[in-house]
């Protein structure tokens, strides 16, 4: 977030109200967006705002971006294969910040154990906001009036920026990678981009789930999938995993910038109580943009749904100019597990914001 937005924000941090929240529906896949490649035949449940303002600003900004990626080692996701042995299980959620965030050195470091006391784990998720895709597979030319946000090209400490695919592709991870608006305008001579969330995964990951959140300032799409595996001990387990980033509008007619994105938390957890099973344990992981940190409705409306989570004071997970800082990013658990811990990774690692790592042992 800019400088002279943070600032707008703080201005207006006493707009509190809360106006009206659409329901959210299932959606067909009825666009060039909403499609999934390389894999076509892909499922992935599709939901959206069962209102019609939403749905017209969603359609014009999902024309702008490719189709939903979902991609595995070697283009296969063998549902036969022996479930894997995990006694715990990894996840970072991480705004990466538009190529800015060394995903490659992340991946490497977790695989030596680095972030868990030296004992790599034996499998682990990476939950990633401000992913970026480029190639073909994004729309070369748009409309004069498409909405274009401003593009953010970054490139992490190592100097080489690497896109979501060959990411995925280098540290034979499964992908799954929905874009929420373009990341670039039609004269950019490198090729067309666009950005969004995305998972990294170790194991596969089933049960596809894409939402488009209720539109505020710009287009926001959470995803959320299933992994699984069993104990040593022989014990099945499985794992509801959803990924999010929160929009930063101020919303002067709609309540504010507290309220819209409150708005938008409550339409996450109605949607992902229809998803495969709301019962099953869940990490949610997110760049929720709370200025309030923990003291934001949305935090509390989570913290409600999500009544495992550890206690968190307020730590910084977002550094920007001028000293500007702020409590954005959080990770919610429910479900019965042995232990869980979440704890800010000391680094940002070429992103603007630290990487929240949280250890679920079953």
């Amino acid at each position: 977030m800019s400088l002279s937005r943070w600032i707008s924000f703080a201005l207006l941090v006493a707009l509190t109200g809360c106006a009206h929240r659409p329901p959210m529906a299932v959606q067909p896949a009825a666009s060039s967006c909403r499609a999934v490649a390389p894999d076509a035949a892909r499922a992935v449940l599709w939901m959206s705002p069962d209102d019609a303002r939403d749905r017209d600003h969603l359609v014009r900004w999902c024309q702008t971006v490719g189709p939903v990626l979902v991609a595995s080692p070697g283009e296969t996701n063998d549902d036969t294969a022996p479930a894997a042995i995990a006694d715990r299980i990894a996840i970072i959620s991480w705004n990466v910040h538009v190529g800015g965030g060394d995903i490659d050195d992340v991946v490497s470091r977790l695989r030596r154990g680095e972030f868990t006391g030296g004992h790599p784990p034996p499998a682990f998720v990476l939950l990633l906001q401000e992913a970026y895709r480029e190639g073909s597979d994004v729309p070369a030319q748009l409309a004069a009036d498409a909405p274009l946000p401003r593009p953010i090209v970054e490139r992490p400490p190592s100097g080489i920026r690497r896109d979501i695919r060959a990411i995925a592709e280098r540290a034979g991870l499964h992908l799954f990678y929905a874009p929420a608006m373009r990341n670039s305008r039609n004269d950019r001579p490198t090729g067309p981009e666009d950005r969004g969330t995305a998972l990294l995964s170790t194991l596969p990951l089933a049960n596809l789930q894409v939402i488009e959140l209720p539109f505020e300032r710009q287009r926001r799409v959470a995803l959320a999938a299933t992994v699984g595996g069993q104990t040593s001990a022989g014990i099945p387990w499985r794992l509801h995993l959803a990924n999010v980033q929160l929009d930063t509008a101020l919303a002067l007619t709609r309540g504010g910038p507290i309220a819209a994105r409150r708005r938008q938390a409550e339409a996450l957890l109605e949607a992902l109580g229809r998803g495969d099973d709301a019962r099953t344990s869940m990490v949610l992981g997110g760049d929720f943009n709370t200025w309030l940190g923990n003291k934001e409705p949305a935090v509390e409306v989570m913290l409600r749904a999500f009544p495992d989570t550890p206690h968190r004071d307020n730590v910084t997970t977002w550094r920007g100019p001028l000293g500007t800082h702020g409590a954005l990013d959080h990770v919610f658990v429910r479900g019965r597990f042995r232990s869980v811990n979440t704890r800010r990774l000391p680094e940002r690692f070429g992103s603007d914001h630290y990487p929240l790592s949280t250890v679920v042992d079953f």
